[in-house]
C-alpha cells in the first residue's frame, strides 16, 4: 500500500495558566473537522504570579514558571488520556496522548508523545533524565522553538537522542527555527525572543544529527483551534490512518512541515523517501514534486545546508486555452470587518454555495483559524459551505478560508452566492484577477441601529467600507501554476555522508520544509 499524506497538529497546549475546566471533547471535535490526527500537548508548568500585591495599578507584574503540583498533574493527565482514547477512531481520526516538558529550561522544551495511553508524566529536570524515563515506553520527545538562546528554553543539541527525538518542530506560532537569519524568525514572543545561533535546525544538521522537520501550532489555551491556519501543520506519510502506521512514520522521519497551506511534497533520492539514510555510488537522482494551493514561487534543494539547485516557477507557466479543460484552484477568504472594540458584535456567519457549470469539485481544503467551522459538502458541480469569523481582537490571522479544487474548462461559468450576494461569470474572468465582496447596505443598517449614523452624515463612503464585512475571492489558478518538479542528478563525489533537503515557497508566502535524506558513499 502506497503512502498517503495525513495532516495533523502535535502541539496544542491546554490546562494553561488558570484553565481548569477544559472541554477536551470540544477540542477534539474541532480538530477532527479539518485534521487527520492530533497530539495533546498537555501543559505541565504553572505560571505563578510573583508578589502581585507589589504591582502598581494597571500592572500585572511577572510570573515564575515551575512544575504544577503533582496532584493536579495526575488529575489532569487522566482526563487527557481518556480523551485521546475516546476520540481515536482509526481510519477517520487519531489522537495521541502527550504533554509539554520544560524541565529546568537548560536543554530546551520538548513535547512528549506516547503511542498509547498508560504512561505517566515524568516530573524530571534534565533532558538526560527524561530520555532515560522515556526508554521504558513507546515514546518520542519533539524539540520545539529550538532557536531561542541555548540554556534559556532553546535547544541544546549536545544533549540529543535520535531514536527518541526523530524530528524537531521548526515552525510554530513563535516563528521559525530553521535559521536565525530569516523573516520568519523567532520575533513574536517578547519574552523568549529573539532567535540566535546555537539551537537552530541548521545547527543540528551541521552537527551531523539525523533529524526530521515538522511544523505545529504551539497554540496556548482551549479557545484556540487545534491546527489553526498559518501557525504550522505537520504532514505524516503513512499507508493508512492508524496509530500504528502514523507511529511508524514518526519514527522513520517520514514527516514534513508547512506553515499553513497544505503543500504536497514528494521528495526522493534514488527513489527513497524523506527521512531515510541510504548509500549510493555515483550520481544521486534527486526529485522533488510539489503541488501547492497557490502559485508556486520556488523550490530549493539544499545539500549540507547550501542551496545547490533552485526551480523558479513564476513566469514559466501559462493559462490554459479556452477550450482546454483542466484542474483549477479558487480560494475564498472571509472575515474583514469591524473590530471587537468598535461595535457590539459577535461572530459573523458566512453561508454560501459555489457552482461550476460543466465541471465537478474534487476537494475543498480548509484554511481555518477559529472554532465553529463546518466541513464543506461537495456534490459534482456544487459546493455548499458555512464559516464563521470573530471580530478582530488583536489575534492574527482571524480570517477563515476554503480552497476549492475543481475540474472545468476556462469557458465554464462559476457562480458564488455568499450571504445574499451573487458573483458570477466565466472561469477565465476569475483567473484575470481577484474580486472583493463587501456588504454596504448591511453596514449602513448596522451603524444606524447601533450608533444612529445616517449616510447624510458621511462625507466619504470609506467610513462604511471600513466598518463593513468583506470577503475576497482570490484569482482562480490553473494546476500548472501550483505544481512543479525539480529534478537533479548530483554527481558531486561523496567522501562522507551528505544531507539533502527541500524547502518550498508559494507566491502567497506559505512554505514547506521536507525532512532530509542522508546519503553516504557506497562501501
Amino acid at each position: 500500500m502506497s503512502d498517503q499524506i495525513f495532516w495533523g497538529d502535535t502541539h496544542h497546549n491546554f490546562f494553561v495558566l488558570e484553565e481548569r475546566d477544559v472541554d477536551l471533547d470540544r477540542i477534539c471535535r474541532a480538530a477532527r473537522s479539518h485534521l487527520d490526527f492530533m497530539t495533546f500537548a498537555y501543559y505541565t508548568p504553572y505560571h505563578s504570579p510573583y508578589r502581585p500585591e507589589r504591582n502598581p495599578p494597571g500592572k500585572r507584574g511577572f510570573r515564575l514558571e515551575a512544575w504544577k503540583p503533582a496532584e493536579r498533574i495526575e488529575r489532569e493527565w487522566v482526563q487527557v488520556q481518556l480523551a485521546s482514547r475516546g476520540h481515536t477512531e482509526e481510519g477517520a481520526f487519531v489522537v495521541f496522548p502527550g504533554y509539554e516538558w520544560q524541565g529546568n529550561s537548560t536543554s530546551g522544551d520538548h513535547n512528549v508523545v506516547y503511542r498509547a495511553e498508560g504512561a505517566p508524566v515524568y516530573r524530571v529536570d534534565t533532558l538526560a533524565e527524561l530520555y532515560a524515563c522515556l526508554r521504558r515506553h513507546d515514546a518520542i520527545a519533539i524539540p520545539h522553538h529550538t532557536a531561542y538562546r541555548v540554556g534559556m528554553r532553546g535547544k541544546d543539541w549536545s544533549v540529543h537522542d535520535e531514536e527518541l527525538s526523530p524530528f524537531a518542530e521548526i515552525y510554530s506560532i513563535h516563528g521559525c527555527s530553521e535559521t536565525d537569519e530569516m523573516a520568519l524568525g523567532l520575533w513574536r514572543n517578547l519574552h523568549m525572543g529573539p532567535g540566535v545561533s546555537g539551537g537552530t535546525y541548521q545547527d543540528a544538521l551541521r552537527r551531523g544529527l539525523h533529524l526530521g522537520a515538522i511544523c505545529s501550532t504551539d497554540n496556548f489555551g482551549q479557545h484556540l483551534l487545534t491546527g489553526s491556519y498559518g501557525n504550522g501543520l505537520m504532514a505524516a506519510l503513512a499507508p493508512e490512518l492508524t496509530r500504528q502506521a502514523l507511529w511508524a512514520a514518526f519514527k522513520a522521519r517520514r514527516v514534513y512541515g508547512v506553515t499553513g497551506d497544505r503543500i504536497e511534497l514528494d521528495f526522493t533520492v534514488n527513489g527513497r523517501p524523506m527521512g531515510e539514510r541510504i548509500h549510493a555510488a555515483g550520481a544521486r537522482r534527486i526529485r522533488a514534486a510539489v503541488r501547492g494551493l497557490d502559485a508556486l514561487d520556488r523550490i530549493e534543494l539544499l545539500r549540507d545546508e547550501r542551496v545547490i539547485a533552485t526551480h523558479n516557477h513564476q513566469g514559466i507557466w501559462e493559462r490554459p486555452r479556452p477550450d482546454s479543460p483542466g484542474r483549477f484552484f479558487l480560494r475564498l477568504e472571509v472575515g474583514w470587518g469591524p473590530g471587537a472594540d468598535e461595535l457590539e458584535i459577535g461572530e459573523h456567519a458566512w453561508d454560501g454555495e459555489l457552482r461550476v457549470d460543466r465541471g465537478r469539485f474534487l476537494r475543498a481544503t480548509p484554511c481555518w483559524t477559529t472554532h465553529g467551522q463546518t466541513p464543506v459538502r461537495l456534490a459534482d458541480g456544487v459546493a455548499t459551505f458555512a464559516m464563521c469569523t470573530p471580530p478582530y481582537s488583536g489575534l492574527t490571522p482571524w480570517q477563515n478560508a476554503i480552497v476549492f479544487e475543481f475540474e472545468a474548462d476556462p469557458s465554464a461559468l462559476l457562480c458564488l452566492r455568499l450571504n445574499g450576494h451573487a458573483e458570477g461569470g466565466p472561469l477565465a474572468g476569475f483567473m484575470a484577477g481577484s474580486r472583493l465582496i463587501w456588504y454596504r447596505d448591511e453596514c449602513v443598517a448596522r451603524l444606524h441601529d447601533l450608533r444612529g449614523l445616517t449616510p447624510d452624515e458621511c462625507e466619504r463612503d470609506d467610513a462604511y467600507y471600513h466598518m463593513a464585512y468583506k470577503a475576497k475571492l482570490h484569482r482562480a489558478l490553473p494546476e500548472a501554476a501550483c505544481s512543479a518538479i525539480l529534478d537533479l542528478d548530483d554527481d558531486e563525489p561523496l567522501d562522507r555522508e551528505a544531507c539533502y533537503r527541500v524547502r518550498v515557497e508559494q507566491r502567497n508566502g506559505q512554505r514547506a520544509w521536507s525532512s532530509p535524506i542522508w546519503v553516504a558513499p557506497a562501501g
